[in-house]
């Protein structure tokens, strides 16, 4: 029998003696009939054995399964020894799948967000080009990762899967649809040194820090398509670093950048041989050349900053050094102009765009060559930015210039080698917008405005006050915006210089007087659009426009040489000065 079964009947007989004894004496029949109670009384305590058993057996293996548990954690001294008791549980992750899958920590050191767009546009236009021609498509579908790490990391990865489907000069990104990708740190340690607000290093593929419109998100833009100037002199996302900072009400940010994903080539020049000042007998020829960098920088302030009321202002500014790259590989900034579409992206309608103010990859006389004109030293462009709401009214201004700063003596050998090389030793480029907007359900774009963003103070989702989902109508807003975008710079430019060309090209054939005329200046062309918009969010995650572009004016651009030097002007000319197109454009946008 066990001990504790033996312990059990020494009580039992115990009690019996001690109640014996403390009585008469008894008969024989009494004691045999307690001695055959007491039996029965033990034999009651024998299946207790097979219970204290198996709570042994249980708690053997419990402790064996701790043991093991406590070795994976990293707890076990040796093997076959616990390290004390199992560790605290790990700490609750909050996790949510609205409008994306969301999950983070309690103590929020860790977050990670999977989410993304669609956008599918369509519609047509009229004239100057083609009469009326329709498209339909997919202009966005992103995919992208972001999150925090150990409290002060930050990260995003950002992929676009329609990036590259439409082809050059507006849309051909060389390394597939990479977006934005790029870590940042921001640490009590870089705080500002007097007002303690907060700063960070951020660095990867993202927007520089130019311009209000051109750093907001397509999820929330008031229009389908940014402002022309904004397309046209805003840099878009690059390569590079940059440290910023942010208070309660303004931010800064600034830095250096180079290559982009959205170049049309990453790569200046390859493949062009750089013959001049190679030694003959060298015995091998180089190719390329430099790559392009800029500075660029972004400070706002918002002097009024409440829920229903705001004021901001901005200032944006750039400075572009472009190195051995032309037109090829930084055909944003050496051929301004060229990617803009007439504020409807889809259809595909180019009205502007200078030559290649680099002058190219210049063929020399003799058999010598060079990887680039080098007709530009650098590129300055500055830009001014307004913003004002009162609850659901609210307006929105920028205005960009742009120094393009040339080499007088290389423009005149690029000219004498043959390249068409317009302008002199400056040009000067501007363009600006306004717009405003009216929420007819009464949300308010203030409460939308957040400084703390890493690309810099900006607007991020209304709050819809009566969702479909809830039985409302969701929120509904109409807006209307102006335009305009100069490309000119020089003596002659619109009908009258097409006049003079078509003079000396066909009525009075004068080969000088051609060239003369053609090379007087830059003639990028300019361009004034009107904008009507509707805006409609029925939820958050879903967004839905439609915008009517009406062209008020249209000056051709001279950016091929070539039409003229036959003899017949430009296709685009005289034609296209007198026009005014339409663009109708909606769009169906989902975003998680």
């Amino acid at each position: 029998m066990k001990l504790r079964n033996k312990t059990a009947v020494g009580v039992a007989i115990g009690g019996f003696l001690t109640a014996t004894s403390g009585s008469a004496a008894q008969s024989p029949n009494d004691i045999e009939a307690r001695l055959h109670a007491l039996e029965a009384r033990v034999a009651k305590l024998r299946p207790l054995e097979a219970e204290i058993a198996k709570l042994r057996r249980e708690a053997r293996e419990a402790k064996e399964q701790a043991r093991q548990a406590a070795s994976q954690a990293g707890n076990v001294a040796n093997a076959g020894t616990v390290k004390g008791p199992p560790g605290p549980p790990p700490p609750p992750v909050f996790v949510s799948f609205r409008n994306g899958l969301y999950a983070e920590t309690e103590d929020k050191a860790y977050s990670f967000k999977i989410g993304g767009r669609m956008q599918f546009d369509g519609g047509g236009a009229t004239q100057p080009l083609n009469g009326w021609d329709s498209q339909a498509g997919v202009r966005q579908v992103r995919l992208e990762i972001e999150g925090k790490a150990a409290k002060f990391w930050f990260y995003k990865l950002q992929y676009d899967f329609a990036g590259s489907q439409y082809g050059t000069p507006f849309n051909a990104p060389v390394q597939g649809g990479i977006r934005d990708f790029y870590i940042a740190f921001q640490h009590p340690m870089l705080s500002l040194p007097f007002t303690k607000d907060p700063a960070f290093i951020h660095v990867g593929s993202y927007f520089e820090p130019f311009s209000l419109e051109f750093t907001s998100s397509s999820r929330f833009r008031d229009f389908i398509e940014r402002a022309m100037p904004v397309e046209t002199f805003a840099p878009s996302r690059h390569l590079g670093a940059a440290i910023g900072a942010y208070g309660g009400n303004w931010s800064a940010k600034g830095g250096i950048f180079t290559t982009s994903f959205e170049d049309l080539n990453t790569n200046p020049a390859v493949g062009t041989p750089a013959v001049i000042g190679v030694p003959a007998k060298a015995g091998w020829v180089p190719t390329g050349g430099g790559q392009y960098f800029e500075l660029s920088g972004r400070m706002t302030y918002a002097p009024i900053m409440t829920e229903h009321d705001l004021l901001h202002v901005g200032i944006s500014g750039r400075y572009h050094q472009p190195n051995n790259a032309t037109g090829l590989s930084d055909d944003r900034a050496l051929r301004v102009g060229n990617r803009i579409r007439s504020e409807a992206y889809m259809l595909n309608q180019g009205l502007l765009g200078t030559p290649d103010l680099s002058c190219g990859s210049v063929a020399f006389p003799f058999g010598a060559t060079a990887v680039s004109g080098h007709c530009v030293k650098n590129i300055e462009t500055f830009g001014v930015e307004l913003s004002a709401a009162h609850g659901p009214f609210s307006l929105q201004a920028e205005y960009f210039g742009q120094f393009v700063n040339r080499n007088a003596t290389n423009i005149l050998l690029s000219r004498l080698a043959g390249a068409f090389a317009p302008g002199g030793a400056s040009q000067y480029f501007s363009g600006y917008y306004v717009y405003g907007q009216w929420y007819l359900t009464g949300e308010e774009r203030a409460a939308a405005y957040n400084v703390s963003d890493k690309l810099g103070a900006n607007f991020t989702q209304i709050k819809i006050k009566h969702p479909l989902s809830e039985g409302g109508f969701g929120a509904i807003g109409v807006a209307a915006r102006y335009s305009e975008v100069n490309l000119n710079s020089g003596p002659f430019s619109g009908s009258g210089l097409y006049n003079m060309l078509a003079y000396t090209t066909s009525i009075a054939p004068n080969p000088t007087a051609t060239a003369a005329i053609a090379n007087a200046g830059v003639a990028g062309g300019r361009q004034e659009n009107v904008t009507l918009g509707l805006n409609w969010y029925p939820d958050n995650g879903l967004h839905f426009q439609f915008n009517w572009v009406h062209v008020l004016h249209a000056s051709a651009p001279l950016n091929d040489y070539a039409f003229f030097t036959s003899g017949v002007p430009a296709r685009q000319g005289p034609y296209m000065n007198g026009a005014h197109p339409n663009l109708f454009e909606a769009r169906a946008q989902v975003y998680w």
